[in-house]
Parts: C-alpha cells; sequence; structure tokens
C-alpha cells in the first residue's frame, strides 16, 4: 500500500506566489471584492438567502486579474497536491481560487491585517463553491424561494435572535460575523509555518459547515411554513393599517421596498452624489450629507427612519394606482410641495423631517424663521430619502 505524503504544497508553492501578488496589487484586489459586493447589493443585503448569488468564470478570471496573476498557474501547482486525485470532501479544496483565497487571508492574517482577513474571508463565503453550492444544497428547487412572503414570514415570525440573520439583519451581515468568528477561532493554524494541505482543506470544510449549519437551520424553518401554508400577511404587518387601502400584491411590494431600502441606507455611506442632487441655492450638498449622516448615526432614529420610508411608498402607490416607485413620476410627486395638505401620512412626514433638522442643523435652526429657507431644508432631506428609494426601486 502506497503512503500519501502531505508536502505542504499550498504553503511552500501557492503561498509565496499570492504573497508576492498581493504585496503588489492589495488596492486591485480589494476593489474587485468590493465591486462584487456592490454589484450584488440588492441580494447580499437582503432580510433573507432569496438568491443564489451565483459566482462565475467571469469572477474567477476579475479575481486572477486583479492579483495580476493567472489561474492557469495555480492550478498548474495544484495538481501536485497529495489530494487532487484522490475522491475528497471537501472537493471545492482542490479549486485553484478557493485556496489562493485562502492564501490571500494567510498573508493578511500574518500582517496582522484582520479587517482585510475578515474582509477576504467574507468574499470567499460568497463565491460559487460556498454560498451558491449550500444554497443550491438546502433549496434544491429554486421555485419555492419566489414565494417570498413565505420566507418574510419565517424572518419575521420564526426567527429568534439566537439566528444570526435576525441578529445583524441581512444575509451579508450574518456571513460577515460567522466568517469573523472563524478567523477569530482558525488564526493560529491558518498563520502556522508549518501549515499542511491538509490544514487548508480542512479550513475550508469548517467555513463551509459553518455556511451549511447556516443555511439549514433556515432552510428547515422554511420548510415548515411552507408545507404549513405560513405566509407573512402584509397588510396585518403594517404599522398603521388605516394609513392606506392597498391591495394585497402593492403591499408587499411596498413592505419589500422599505426593507431593501433600509438595508441600504444602515450598510452604506451616504452618498453625496444623491446630496448634489438635493442641494440648492439655501442649503449646499455637504451641509445635506451631514445632516443625513447625524440622521442615520442615531440608532434611536431608524425607526422613524423606517415610518418615514414607509410612508413615502405607500402615499404614492395609494394615489398613482399602477406606478411604479422607480418611475420619475414618483420622484414628481412626492418632492412636489403639499402646503395645504390634511393628510395625516404627509403631515407625520413633513414632522418628522422637522424634528430632524431642529436636532441635526444648527444652519436650520439659525436660518428658518425665513420661510423659504426652512422650505429649502424640508425639501433638499426629502429629495435625499426619495433619490433613495427610486434607486432601490430601479
Amino acid at each position: 500500500m502506497n503512503t500519501v505524503i502531505d508536502e505542504g504544497i499550498i504553503g511552500k508553492k501557492i503561498y509565496p506566489i499570492i504573497a508576492a501578488a498581493l504585496q503588489k496589487n492589495d488596492a486591485k484586489f480589494k476593489t474587485n471584492i468590493k465591486k462584487y459586493f456592490q454589484d450584488r447589493h440588492e441580494q447580499l443585503f437582503a432580510i433573507a438567502p432569496y438568491d443564489r448569488i451565483f459566482f462565475n468564470q467571469v469572477d474567477i478570471d476579475n479575481l486572477y486579474k486583479s492579483l495580476g496573476l493567472q489561474e492557469s498557474q495555480i492550478l498548474q501547482i495544484m495538481k501536485e497536491v497529495f489530494f487532487w486525485d484522490q475522491p475528497w470532501n471537501p472537493q471545492c479544496a482542490k479549486e485553484p481560487y478557493v485556496e489562493t483565497l485562502m492564501c490571500a487571508i494567510r498573508y493578511y492574517l500574518k500582517k496582522n491585517d484582520k479587517k482585510s482577513a475578515y474582509l477576504t474571508c467574507t468574499y470567499m463565503a460568497f463565491t460559487g463553491k460556498f454560498y451558491a453550492s449550500v444554497h443550491g444544497a438546502a433549496f434544491p428547487t429554486v421555485a419555492p424561494i419566489k414565494y417570498k412572503s413565505v420566507m418574510d414570514y419565517v424572518v419575521n415570525n420564526m426567527l429568534s435572535d439566537k439566528f444570526d440573520l435576525k441578529k445583524y439583519g441581512t444575509v451579508f451581515g450574518a456571513i460577515e460575523a460567522m466568517c469573523k468568528t472563524f478567523i477569530d477561532t482558525y488564526e493560529k493554524v491558518i498563520k502556522d509555518p508549518n501549515i499542511t494541505d491538509k490544514n487548508f482543506s480542512d479550513l475550508i470544510q469548517q467555513l463551509r459547515t459553518r455556511e451549511m449549519s447556516f443555511m439549514m437551520n433556515i432552510q428547515q424553518l422554511y420548510m415548515e411554513a411552507y408545507e404549513n401554508k405560513y405566509y407573512l400577511n402584509y397588510e396585518s404587518e403594517n404599522e398603521n393599517p388605516d394609513d392606506f387601502r392597498l391591495p394585497g400584491n402593492d403591499s408587499a411590494t411596498a413592505l419589500r421596498l422599505t426593507e431593501q431600502t433600509m438595508n441600504y441606507l444602515t450598510s452604506t455611506y451616504v452618498s453625496l452624489e444623491i446630496c448634489n442632487k438635493c442641494k440648492d441655492a439655501n442649503v449646499k450638498a455637504i451641509e445635506i450629507k451631514d445632516i443625513i449622516e447625524a440622521i442615520l448615526g442615531d440608532k434611536n432614529n431608524l425607526p422613524q427612519v423606517r415610518r418615514l420610508v414607509n410612508i413615502m411608498i405607500c402615499n404614492f402607490m395609494a394615489n398613482n394606482p399602477g406606478k411604479n416607485v422607480g418611475s420619475i413620476e414618483f420622484v414628481a410627486f412626492s418632492t412636489k410641495p403639499k402646503p395645504n395638505t390634511k393628510s395625516p401620512v404627509e403631515l407625520e412626514q413633513k414632522q418628522i423631517i422637522l424634528k430632524w433638522l431642529d436636532e441635526n442643523s444648527p444652519n436650520y435652526r439659525r436660518r428658518k424663521s425665513r420661510e423659504a429657507t426652512a422650505n429649502s431644508y424640508i425639501k433638499s432631506i426629502t429629495m435625499y430619502f426619495v433619490l433613495v428609494i427610486n434607486k432601490i426601486a430601479r
């Protein structure tokens, strides 16, 4: 019987190549990761794992291009690893890009750069051999996932705080937390100067097992809800059900857009580009940015932010049946001055914004006695939220 020898090929031959590439191309490598996340923002920051989130050959090519390498370089060395020609679990340990990313994690940890290690690990967890693969195992047929009202019921009524998805609010937040725990737990093994090929394989299996556990815990609850025909009753979930009279489909759309907008507002920087579209002669873009940052930076404001977003969406849909929130009509309707309105929700919207301005803008407090200036501030803050909602809806 032949004895298989673990020569530590990955650590000895592949790691030096990746380390040298990162020394030259660290910024390009991270830019590629951030672009990958940005391109899939809606799926990553969803409140539940609705979508498969695919990672294809173009994404692999982009990864190696950011490093200034060719996938074939790593593939050729991988063929020297002892388990290459063996039936092996996990199979993805034979994937060149997976081992490339494990080496990148090792590089950052050896430099004591945990932040970059966390980022790289989270990226790896959303690649095809991880997220798409475990999602496919948990939900072999994608069709049931399209019944998002069932998944929404699970998130709203069946997940306890012990679930990371509930704790962190988005798929990305839950996976990122999982990756941080993984890195903190196995840092010494990953940095070990004598790391073996089996060590690399075991680490990959550990991360994949954790991700599979995350997905299967949700899948079990999903199937229970699906089989029992549980689904989120969007109308009954509305904070003030008498505010609007929306058909069931519109209520579902409004709730989902509200959640997606909140995910965007709480997970991205305030956009100066959008602020520039909200400025006028009385209010500068940078001041709008400062005010929005102050509003979103206070967690106590988030319930009111959610309420404001929901009012804007539902008010438009109630008054414009069949029109799309992603349209220019939404922007025009939502930013049009309504000085004589008697609508309770429109008055509530205005009061929320006035309260925020009083609390977060010294310039507004000083200048609000002039009606035109006060109206400029109100319109600018209103416009920011309207344009964000419109962007998400598109």
